[in-house]
């Protein structure tokens, strides 16, 4: 694919109360209401993060912090009718603009439709990162390499998007067990993954199906449908008529590097019962939320079921997944 060096679109000559005036009213057209009054305009270069939310006061402080350190410059933040403390949580960040989502999620597409909405009113120009916030980005040297330096190497090698893919952590005993207290580093609960258990691969050599939530919840039972999707593309420079087409797990018309990151996946912390219970209820996930289906089933059934096997590998950083083939890290042009 050739790579793409356009500049950002401009939008069209108008007075900035005509251009807020046709934001607000895309917002409102996709079934979004603005919560907070806090001014849009971001420097030049900005790294915007844009993500959905319900009921996640739990893991919401530390992935603020973990993403603002390495970089993210103002999050846009859909809100599905939480009621677990989340709304006020958010609003009270002076970084973060929410958008209530009272709508069925399901009906929004899975959130694509919403968050589709806010990338083409707010991240045009900026490099967007898309996520959940269950999910922490690593990129190769992130420890040290800021994230708006790791996008001009992006840049440099003709790249405007990333990819990479899911990589479930877990803890030392049962999921029951893996109690997160709030603010805490998500790997101090769950430190462990699977270097090695991953049956589908995308024709680039990421995971893409597999991994300890295959282990617990597919292998050897009788699912109509096969594991989670693993591979995503979380982190893109957006321009006018780019979409998301499946969550971040597809996108068409942009153009990647040799170089991946991985999301650190947080699912296994011992809300995932109480969770799944809620989501298989509500129905509004993908095929009728049938992940979290098997989820409960698996864990109603067995209560100490537990992640780690003798393959378990502890997270030691981001050079340990290169070294391991689970990262790839490219040269970039200097």
């Amino acid at each position: 694919m050739v790579p793409q060096h356009a500049a950002p679109v401009q939008p069209p000559r108008a007075h900035h109360g005509d251009i807020a005036m046709s934001t607000a009213a895309a917002i409102a057209a996709a079934g979004l209401e603005r919560l907070d009054n806090r001014p849009t305009d971001v420097l030049d270069g900005a790294i915007l993060c844009f993500a959905f939310f319900r009921d996640e006061v739990l893991r919401l402080p530390y992935f603020l912090d973990y993403h603002r350190a390495l970089g993210v410059g103002r999050f846009f933040v859909i809100d599905n009718s939480s009621t677990d403390g989340t709304t006020p949580l958010l609003l009270a960040q002076r970084d973060v603009h929410v958008f209530a989502a009272p709508g069925s999620y399901a009906a929004s597409l899975c959130g694509v439709t919403w968050l589709n909405a806010l990338l083409a009113a707010y991240a045009i120009g900026h490099w967007a990162l898309t996520l959940d916030a269950d999910e922490l980005l690593v990129y190769p040297a992130c420890e040290t390499l800021p994230l708006r330096a790791f996008t001009a190497h992006l840049a440099r090698a003709g790249a405007n998007a990333l990819s990479g893919f899911l990589l479930d952590m877990y803890g030392a005993g049962p999921i029951r067990t893996a109690h997160y207290q709030p603010g805490a580093p998500f790997l101090a609960t769950c430190p462990f993954f699977d270097a090695d258990t991953y049956h589908e691969r995308t024709p680039e050599g990421l995971p893409a199906r597999g991994g300890p939530r295959y282990r617990l919840f597919w292998e050897g039972r009788d699912r109509p449908k096969p594991s989670p999707v693993l591979h995503k593309v979380p982190l893109v420079r957006w321009r006018d008529g780019l979409r998301y087409e499946a969550s971040t797990h597809r996108i068409s018309d942009v153009t990647l590097t040799d170089t991946t990151c991985v999301l650190l996946h947080f699912k296994l912390f011992a809300d995932l019962l109480e969770n799944a219970a809620r989501e298989a209820s509500r129905q509004e996930h993908w095929d009728g939320a049938a992940q979290y289906a098997s989820y409960h089933a698996a864990l109603r059934d067995r209560p100490d079921i537990s992640a780690q096997f003798a393959g378990s590998v502890r997270y030691e950083g981001s050079r340990q997944l290169v070294a391991i083939g689970l990262m790839r890290d490219a040269p970039c042009a200097s």
